[in-house]
């Protein structure tokens, strides 16, 4: 029984002591690393000013070498106004989980969270979110948001120290298909954070009775088994959007991995390579990434030091000109609406755009021409805008319904906002059950 007890202590202690708390990871040499500087401007500069804070972008500023101490102090009063402005009625739990690593990550207090003459507690909040979310799974069978959130919101709990069962929390994130699949394809993102939030009740200084860390190690193989499953031979895991947090979740769990089971510089190559391309232009999509290239993980908020940060990360006061170009050509694709579930309505119509727009405006123009048959609402989340309802038919997260993008029969892996259609292209929205 000693033993063993000595030999978890051990353990935990090389975790900590390991840079970053990292066990596998690998970060961009001297070389690279004017890529991801280049990376953190462009995120900084795409931030729509008219759209509420985003807590992501801080979240992977702080956990980059490079600082712009202005810009991170201008996003955290951002962030605290709007968490005492809304955080209560509109924020949904995972919104709520990200807002504390933010401010955990800029070495203040979630609990004393303060703008305005007001302050909240964000870690009470989002315990009482959590409940909430547990209450929904106990009388629908699905949480209020989904698994993601829910991931985010034991990860949050587990660093602040917040009231959380250990024991409850394994249950939640055991391997189900429901819990890691959408619309048929295996989650990473979502397997990624639950991966990060049981290595953190694992190592977060308080022992686990034998049971619960042996269901927190079944959990995590099970997951980190999955995760490889979907890796490429160049290296992505998942797709090019979900390989950030992969890579997150694989470098803090080398000790569920075999032997070169992940080639780590492999995949932190092949992201270098789209960075130039502007594969991270969403703002969102490149705080997912940026954390990675610097051999950072969401686990490490609690442990930097604002005080030894460099203010090394100069930008200009104006913000880079976009591209133009005078009267683009037409570009033709065919737009279909369809009820998959019900089979109440399956609409197409030809839709001419100029080349280079994106998903979303192929929607707007196919409303403007026939609103009968192509209406549709959304609503603004951190990576743009996510389509709630076609012709009045509303996506139900109790049900377990959303709406699908898809090119020519195809999922696709970005969302409306950020998709760039093609000539002749077959594009739709699909009612779907995930």
């Amino acid at each position: 029984m000693m033993r063993t007890l000595v030999t978890m202590l051990v353990g935990l202690l090389l975790l900590y002591l390991t840079p970053g708390g990292l066990c596998q990871g690998c970060a961009v040499n001297e070389a690279e690393h004017p890529l991801v500087r280049d990376l953190q401007k462009k995120m900084i500069y795409s931030v729509d000013a008219s759209a509420p804070p985003n807590p992501s972008i801080l979240l992977s500023l702080r956990l980059a070498q490079d600082h712009n101490m202005h810009i991170e102090q201008d996003m955290l009063n951002k962030l605290s106004q709007d968490a005492v402005q809304r955080a209560v009625v509109s924020f949904s739990s995972g919104q709520v989980a990200l807002h504390i690593l933010a401010q955990q990550a800029s070495c203040s207090d979630p609990r004393r969270v303060s703008a305005n003459s007001s302050t909240i507690n964000l870690v009470h909040l989002l315990e009482q979110k959590f409940q909430a979310e547990l209450q929904n799974i106990a009388i629908h069978g699905n949480p209020l948001t989904n698994f993601y959130q829910l991931s985010l919101d034991v990860l949050a709990l587990c660093q602040l120290n917040g009231r959380l069962s250990p024991a409850n929390a394994s249950a939640l994130l055991s391997p189900d298909h429901k819990k890691y699949y959408l619309g048929g394809q295996f989650s990473v993102d979502t397997a990624a954070v639950a991966v990060l939030a049981q290595i953190c009740l694992q190592t977060r200084g308080q022992p686990l009775p034998p049971k619960v860390h042996k269901k927190i190690r079944q959990n995590v193989q099970w997951l980190v088994d999955k995760i490889l499953a979907k890796k490429r031979r160049d290296g992505v895991i998942g797709n090019i959007y979900s390989t950030g947090l992969a890579m997150q979740a694989l470098s803090v769990s080398s000790s569920y991995l075999k032997p070169g089971a992940w080639n780590c510089l492999q995949t932190l190559h092949r992201v270098l390579d789209e960075i130039p391309q502007g594969t991270f232009k969403n703002p969102m999509a490149a705080s997912q990434i940026l954390p990675s290239l610097e051999n950072r993980t969401y686990l490490d908020v609690s442990r930097l030091n604002c005080s030894m940060n460099p203010d090394n990360l100069p930008l200009s006061t104006a913000r880079p000109a976009p591209p133009t170009s005078c009267c683009p050509p037409s570009i033709s694709v065919t737009y279909t609406v369809a009820d998959s579930l019900n089979n109440t309505f399956n609409n197409s119509i030809s839709v001419t755009v100029p080349q280079g727009s994106v998903f979303f405006k192929v929607m707007e123009v196919a409303q403007d021409k026939d609103p009968s048959k192509f209406s549709f609402t959304y609503t603004q989340s951190s990576w743009g805008p996510y389509i709630t309802s076609v012709q009045g038919l509303q996506a139900d997260n109790n049900q377990r319904t959303y709406w699908q993008l898809l090119s020519n029969g195809i999922p696709l892996s970005q969302g409306a906002g950020d998709y760039v259609v093609s000539n002749s292209e077959r594009l739709e929205v699909k009612f779907s059950v995930y």
